[in-house]
């Protein structure tokens, strides 16, 4: 009796934990749960945390769950509008309020919705231009996708005409998820961005082949970038322009990274900067590679950034506002996405 006892209680443990195991395999699973929404405009959604690129090509990015937020902004009406993703960089988003306070009016004012995006709170971080192994470019891709998922299920946006604009490496990160290969995965559920506009961007880490959407795509680079070259998206606004693709450059001559921020001129000595380090690829099966392979990202991305700064990174980049490039940037960014959003209405 005692050992019936016994086997049936074993039994009766291992199926509760069975089916622990099965509802947190679900709620993993179901990346379409309803996103939190504020009455100040705050929205909190689901996104996950992957290491490599790959993982996203073999549906398995799934992992390290997070709550993130971003906030949104709409025109009077009742729509569906246009809208915007605006994604910052490497220093906490706030850092850019400044800029946003003067962006996201304009924007809203043509007509066009606007969302704020913000990385790092929910993940608790406060920078990572002292450490990029942090958050991955992965992960990055990830949470915009997440994003222009969320703002699809909105029945004030139109889905059909989502744009994107980053930051620094925020800027890498709209570039990349001008993909079609990201666009073809079960993280983007069939959708891709309608334009992408990037600010100052690290285009030294590309896709092997280019493989794009076909929206278009416009860089604003800084002629005396000592944190990210624009002779590297030069090069590849020429090699993909080349091909057919709607890809423009716009090159602020004199300007530093940063052009801005509120910073002023600051002499950032801790900030990580790749500019010495050459072409970084994307390869088919999304894994990224340095140094002519030397170094990749198949033992983590983690490894990967400590082993390449090991290599040839360095430290110190200046950052410095201009007025001038500022409204400048201003009224390009009101331009591009009026022009593109605005005429496929």
């Amino acid at each position: 009796m005692k050992a019936l006892l016994k086997n049936k209680y074993t039994w009766l443990i291992l199926a509760g934990l069975i089916s622990i195991i099965l509802l947190g395999t679900a709620a993993l699973e179901r990346t379409e749960d309803p996103d939190e929404r504020t009455e100040d405009g705050e929205h909190f959604l689901l996104t996950y945390t992957p290491d490599t690129i790959s993982q996203i090509y073999r549906d398995e990015w799934r992992v390290r769950p997070r709550k993130i937020s971003g906030e949104l902004n709409l025109p009077p009406g009742d729509g569906p509008f246009p809208a915007v993703i605006l994604y910052h960089g490497n220093f906490h988003p706030e850092k850019l309020d400044p800029w946003f306070d003067e962006l996201v009016p304009q924007l809203v004012k043509a007509g066009i919705a606007t969302f704020v995006l913000d990385s790092f709170t929910g993940r608790k971080i406060t920078s990572t231009a002292f450490n990029e192994a942090r958050l991955s470019r992965a992960a990055r891709l990830t949470d915009i996708f997440q994003a222009l998922n969320m703002l699809a299920r909105l029945d004030e946006i139109d889905e059909e005409r989502i744009g994107i604009s980053g930051y620094s490496v925020g800027g890498t990160t709209a570039m990349l998820a001008a993909d079609s290969r990201i666009n073809e995965t079960g993280l983007a559920r069939g959708r891709s961005f309608g334009a992408h506009l990037m600010v100052y961007p690290s285009c030294q880490t590309r896709f092997r082949s280019h493989e794009l959407t076909g929206a278009p795509m416009l860089f604003l680079v800084a002629g005396n970038d000592g944190y990210s070259p624009a002779e590297y998206c030069e090069d590849y606004v020429e090699s993909v322009a080349s091909e057919g693709f709607d890809v423009k450059i716009e090159k602020y001559e004199g300007n530093n990274h940063g052009w801005l921020t509120d910073y002023g001129v600051s002499n950032c000595e801790d900030c990580m900067t790749f500019k010495e380090c050459g072409l970084t690829y994307i390869e088919d099966d999304g894994h990224e590679s340095a140094l002519a392979g030397k170094v990749d990202t198949k033992f983590g991305w983690g490894e990967y950034i400590e082993t390449l700064y090991r290599d040839c990174g360095k430290i110190e980049v200046i950052l410095r506002l201009d007025p001038e490039a500022r409204r400048k940037t201003l009224d390009t960014t009101v331009k591009f996405f009026s022009d593109v959003l605005k005429q496929a209405e």
